[in-house]
C-alpha cells in the first residue's frame, strides 16, 4: 500500500522535476516569460498530482475518492508546509489547494473506473 503511494509520488515529482527543468530553459532563452510562465508552472504541479493520483487509482481496491483525498492531502501538506516556510500564504494559495485536491480526487476516480478487470 505505501509502495503504491511511493510509486505514485515519484512520478508525480518526476513529472513536477522534468516538466519545470524543460520550461526553465525556456524562460533562460526568452522563449516563455511574463504571466504565462506562472500559470504554466501552476499546471505542471496540477498535471503531475492528477497523473500520480490516477495511477493510485488503478492499483487501489479501495473508493476513488478515498485514495484521492490521501493522496491530495500528502502533496497539500506537503505545499503548504513549503508555503509556510517562504511565508507566501495567501488565500490564493488556499484555493490552489482545493484545486489540487480536487485535481486528485478527479485523477483517483479515473484510475479506479479504467481499472483492466
Amino acid at each position: 500500500m505505501i509502495i503504491n503511494y511511493l510509486k505514485s509520488m515519484i512520478w508525480t515529482l518526476g513529472i513536477i522535476i522534468v516538466c519545470s527543468f524543460i520550461i526553465t530553459i525556456f524562460n533562460y532563452f526568452n522563449i516563455i516569460n511574463g504571466n504565462i510562465l506562472k500559470i504554466i508552472f501552476l499546471f505542471i504541479s496540477i498535471i503531475g498530482i492528477f497523473i500520480g493520483s490516477y495511477k493510485i487509482g488503478k492499483v487501489s481496491n479501495q473508493k476513488g475518492y478515498v485514495n484521492g483525498i490521501k493522496y491530495g492531502s500528502i502533496w497539500v501538506i506537503l505545499f503548504l508546509i513549503i508555503n509556510l516556510i517562504i511565508k507566501s500564504f495567501t488565500l490564493l494559495s488556499v484555493v490552489y489547494f482545493v484545486i489540487l485536491m480536487f485535481i486528485s480526487i478527479l485523477g483517483s476516480i479515473l484510475g479506479i473506473n479504467n481499472k483492466i478487470k
